[in-house]
């Protein structure tokens, strides 16, 4: 059984438990039954980002009597299993790099203003005949 199956079926026991009937549940939540079927069939994804989900979870779970402590321990652990992971970012060696070209331009200005500069002062400086 996967960890959104067992937080699932942990919900629906606890609400039947109480004798509450799914749509009395969102009711009293205020949101649509099938926020209430997705949070019991473990379907998760459907509620939109995670932090929406632990969401939910906090309240549903206070609604019905549970201890959301474990609910999102475990939502937490499956969250973490499922992140894939970043292949854009290669890895760092210990040798440093070359600064960016885009960060050179200054210097590049820099070192243009300063040669023109001598060569106004040099044209200044010679003798008009």
């Amino acid at each position: 059984m996967s960890e959104a199956t067992a937080i699932g079926h942990t919900l629906r026991a606890a609400r039947e438990r109480l004798g509450l009937g799914l749509d009395q549940a969102a009711e009293r939540l205020h949101v649509d039954p099938q926020v209430i079927e997705a949070l019991e069939g473990g379907r998760f994804t459907t509620l939109g980002a995670p932090v929406f989900v632990r969401g939910h979870l906090r309240r549903y779970a206070e609604l019905l009597g549970e201890d959301d402590g474990p609910l999102q321990a475990r939502y937490a652990s499956m969250q973490e299993s499922s992140i894939p992971p970043d292949l854009t970012r290669l890895p760092t060696s210990g040798t440093p790099q070359a600064p960016a070209p885009a960060a050179r331009w200054p210097l590049v200005v820099a070192a243009v203003l300063l040669v023109l500069g001598a060569i106004v002062w040099w044209a200044m400086r010679m003798p008009r005949g």
